[in-house]
């Protein structure tokens, strides 16, 4: 089993100065360049096994909290039955010896598990445990990573708003697990009976995407790539040796690898109806 993937808050915090005045110059000089749509020069792998050698303990540690998003996923591709998502920390395998040796995940976890006790009722739930990551991870957070968090989890609460507009969904139920005194949250819930959904100004843009690919989730999700990426890039500007750098890098890397398997797999739909036809 994997060492602990939870650091406590006042554990992140002692060390965020150390973690700030960090700069990898060797590293930095490694990494070539990301773009979207390009197949990348460096696998996520082959990044993971050059910062596991070459970062500090402490430093490595931010790499495992970026992962553990996705361990969360994870939790609900485990409860479903489904494939895990190969950025997480845990393979299928420690995930399941994890939640049976109630280990290495965070503690709410565990709560969560405890208080819904089928997977059923787990699935049903889902959204109050990745809330409460979230707002964990968040506040445990500083600098770039803070950012980035809380980017990530603004455009998801948005993306529920949108969506909840278009199918009727009662927004109140979909956003139960949230705090509605909070801005974000109240300014959606206000808008319960408008016939549309106007985001915050800061997030004018994202209106656009969702409207011009609604229908078209695989484009939809690589507009929503591009439009993170450039956050992303517009937040830091020239760093190329900061420790902040180079976890936006594998966060990037890790939409740019997604963007690859989107585009393969809308290659395996072409084909498979180029075959359809053929056979008709």
């Amino acid at each position: 089993m994997k060492d602990s993937l939870w650091l406590s808050g006042q554990e992140i915090k002692n060390k965020g100065v150390q973690l700030a005045m960090t700069n990898y110059y060797f590293v930095g000089t490694l990494l070539p360049e990301l773009k979207i749509g390009e197949v990348p020069e460096i696998g996520f792998n082959e990044l993971d096994q050059l910062f596991r050698e070459n970062l500090s303990i402490q430093d490595y540690a931010k790499t495992r909290t970026i992962r553990t998003l996705y361990d969360i996923g994870n939790l609900r591709a485990y409860w479903k039955g489904e494939p895990l998502d190969p950025y997480g920390n845990l393979s299928a395998n420690e995930l399941e010896e994890a939640l049976v040796t109630r280990s290495v995940l965070p503690p709410y976890v565990f709560e969560f598990i405890d208080k819904y006790e089928t997977d059923e009722q787990r699935l049903q739930h889902y959204p109050e445990l990745q809330a409460v990551f979230f707002k964990d991870a968040i506040k445990n957070a500083t600098g770039f990573f803070r950012y980035y968090l809380t980017l990530e989890r603004e455009l998801r609460l948005i993306l529920v708003a949108f969506r909840a507009k278009k199918l009727g969904r009662d927004i109140y139920a979909e956003l139960q697990y949230e705090d509605p005194e909070e801005e974000l949250i109240a300014q959606i819930l206000a808008q319960k009976d408008s016939p549309v959904y106007e985001p915050p100004e800061k997030y004018h843009d994202i209106k656009t995407l969702f409207e011009q690919y609604y229908d078209k989730p695989i484009e939809l999700h690589k507009a929503l790539i591009e439009y993170r990426f450039d956050k992303i890039e517009e937040k830091l500007g020239y760093e190329p040796f900061s420790l902040d750098r180079l976890l936006a890098y594998m966060i990037e890397l890790i939409m740019i690898e997604g963007w690859q398997k989107m585009d393969q797999q809308k290659g395996l739909e072409i084909v498979d109806t180029m075959l359809h036809k053929e056979g008709s």
